[in-house]
């Protein structure tokens, strides 16, 4: 039975909030930055480019051929949004943290999942640079992923100490 308490409906609604963000935000760059652009925002320092990702985080797997670099993408990407809405729904622990994380983790899966079976890539734009080192492109939902792992590292480790 799903859990129908303040965490279930924030954790839901975080991972549609953080879809909406994701989606509108490559649309953005879609609509307003040609292919293979950029925009320099911070000279050295920061672009906004639009580029396609047909791999995972920093092209990896891009390698693939189309049909399996897909079906593994989007399986694993179906799976992991599975199983963070279960949790969500489901899950015994409610904390507002981890409900937090998982959420960032569901939004940010679900974003990159849509793109994936859209279009077969992903839209990334945050083009981080120090000269000429460019720091792969990523997107919000690659942020939203990231932040997501970093808190329930955080939660777990706080958690296992009030454990003890």
């Amino acid at each position: 039975m799903v859990k129908k308490d303040k965490s279930s409906i924030m954790g839901v609604s975080l991972i549609l909030l953080f879809f909406v963000l994701d989606y509108t935000s490559k649309l953005y760059i879609v609509n307003n930055i040609e292919y293979g652009h950029s925009v320099m925002i911070v000279d050295g320092l920061f672009n906004i480019v639009n580029v396609h990702n047909r791999g995972v985080a920093f092209g990896f797997l891009g390698h693939l051929t189309e049909t399996y670099r897909v079906l593994f993408l989007c399986g694993i990407s179906f799976l992991v949004f599975i199983i963070i809405v279960y949790l969500i729904l489901f899950g015994l622990n409610r904390d507002k943290l981890y409900i937090f994380a998982l959420s960032l983790l569901g939004g940010g899966a679900v974003g990159n999942l849509y793109e994936r079976i859209v279009k077969g890539y992903v839209v990334d734009f945050l083009d981080f640079h120090i000269k000429n080192y460019h720091y792969p492109a990523f997107n919000l939902a690659d942020s939203f992923i990231t932040v997501g792992v970093f808190l329930l590292l955080i939660f777990r480790v706080v958690q296992g100490k009030t454990e003890t």
